[in-house]
């Protein structure tokens, strides 16, 4: 289903003009709705039973503004499963690449081992 214009800006203006995850500031053009209850689609509520998942809804609060990159990061994640995901992503991430490894041993980017918050954690719906 399809969610209108109105419902949109009201999704955009929940951090005004931010990222639900991340802050990033985004264009209302640029700005991609999350289900913060994934939605699955393709799936029936049945098939998606064995999973211990609910299907989301278009119900404003179940929707946050986001940016490409943490929409797609997120894909039908939980918020706790997402990030348990991202807490993961620097071992990975040293493991895989050779650039990485090479700019950590130069002090370019330093692992800093805290806890995960999200933008809208740290800020109030308006």
């Amino acid at each position: 289903m399809a969610i209108s214009k109105e419902k949109r800006e009201l999704v955009y203006n929940k951090y005004n003009g931010k990222c639900a995850y991340c802050g990033y500031e985004i264009t209302y053009s640029k700005m991609q709705v999350d289900h913060i209850q994934p939605v699955f689609r393709k799936s029936t509520q049945e098939e998606i039973s064995g999973y211990n998942r609910v299907k989301g809804t278009n119900d404003i609060d179940n929707l946050n503004p986001s940016c490409g990159s943490c929409n797609s990061s997120k894909s039908t994640f939980t918020i706790e499963q997402w990030r348990h995901e991202l807490s993961l992503k620097v071992g990975r991430i040293r493991k895989t690449s050779s650039s990485f490894r090479i700019s950590e041993r130069f002090g370019m980017v330093m692992e800093s081992n805290k806890d995960i918050m999200f933008h809208f954690e740290n800020n109030i719906k308006i």
